[in-house]
């Protein structure tokens, strides 16, 4: 019998499969935020691909095209943040319906070249294509770390601590007032809908843990903790307690929910798209960790959680008692009537 795919995870481990495993050279390839490829002398090149598609992951009635640049850029440097690496380098690739015209996609790619000076990352090339239907963009970022300081999913281990480098929940409720789902007043509003419209990669805080090895695991809040905290203990053959009390909400999240008639800390452990960065520390490694923060002049580091035995990712509630986490954000989330080999 040949085995179901349920959802995003499930793809991506049958094409991991299907593709087999890649040369020597390659040190991390398929489940983790990018590629590591070996550049010998210590040295390691750091390879990632996002797209972002209309109706999918945007839609133009909120978002304008300069927007749209700048945050293909964003995302995709994020991964190299949660490696511990310094983008560098970008390929662009843009599929375009033909009667939206060409000063649209001129302004898409100058909000890419805007976000591309900020972060230090230079466009040298890419494709353009006509799309029947709807926008799509997809970048892809090199970047470059010492091999010694490179931090994967997979290194966290039980007693760790589990942090975040910023409060959260902004972006999901940012985009439902984008939606019209419903309205706060300006001053409330204009965070949460900056925080999904332009979201900042966390480079300077993914180097500093990685330089001064301060990390066993890392990984970008791009699907919300749900379901990024599993992933990572998934690699690492780990389990995770979460503290409800702990988790950190940005601020009008609270507000929001309230209007959204949603919980606060669904938006934060499901919303996704915070970009921030959650990894995973030793106990003893603490104070040197908001040390190395401090003296970089950088938010300090919020703790939420600790690794535990086991596979389960668990909530423990104010009130006592906890519960399984649940999944965040999956692209394929409804069952797909397909069958493939069943593994060797």
């Amino acid at each position: 019998m040949g085995e179901k795919i349920g959802g995003e995870v499930e793809l991506i481990r049958e094409l991991a499969r299907v593709f087999g495993p890649g040369p020597p050279e390659v040190v991390a390839g398929i489940g983790d935020d990018s590629a590591v490829l070996d550049l010998g002398q210590g040295e390691c090149l750091l390879w990632t691909v996002d797209t972002l598609v209309e109706g999918v992951h945007f839609e133009l009635s909120y978002m304008n095209w300069a927007q749209l640049g700048r945050k293909a850029l964003a995302v995709n440097v994020s991964d190299i943040a949660a490696m511990g690496g310094e983008a560098r380098y970008a390929l662009f690739s843009l599929g375009w319906p033909p009667e939206k015209g060409p000063a649209g996609a001129l302004a898409v790619g100058q909000g890419l070249a805007q976000a591309a000076w900020d972060y230090g990352v230079a466009v040298i090339g890419g494709d353009t294509v006509a799309s029947p239907l709807v926008v799509t963009v997809t970048v892809t970022v090199l970047g470059r770390a010492p091999m010694a300081e490179i931090i994967r999913r997979s290194g966290a281990q039980v007693g760790d601590l589990i942090y975040v480098t910023g409060p959260l929940g902004a972006a999901a409720a940012g985009l439902a007032l984008l939606q019209g789902q419903a309205s706060l007043p300006q001053d409330v509003a204009e965070p949460l809908v900056r925080a999904h419209l332009d979201p900042q990669p966390r480079l300077a805080a993914g180097r500093l843990l990685a330089r001064n090895h301060l990390a066993t695991a890392m990984i970008d809040l791009s699907d919300g903790v749900a379901a990024d905290l599993r992933h990572l203990c998934q690699a690492g053959g780990v389990g995770a307690r979460l503290l409800a009390e702990k988790i950190p909400l940005a601020a009008g999240v609270k507000e929001a929910a309230r209007v959204l008639g949603r919980e606060a800390l669904e938006l934060a452990l499901r919303g996704g798209e915070d970009y921030e960065i959650l990894f995973t520390s030793p106990p003893r490694r603490r104070p040197s960790l908001l040390a190395a923060f401090a003296e970089a002049g950088l938010p300090p580091p919020l703790e939420v959680g600790e690794i535990i035995p086991g596979e389960e990712v668990l909530l423990v509630m104010p009130e006592g008692g906890h519960k399984e986490l649940g999944a965040g954000f999956d692209h394929f989330r409804e069952t797909w009537e397909a069958t493939f080999p069943p593994h060797r």
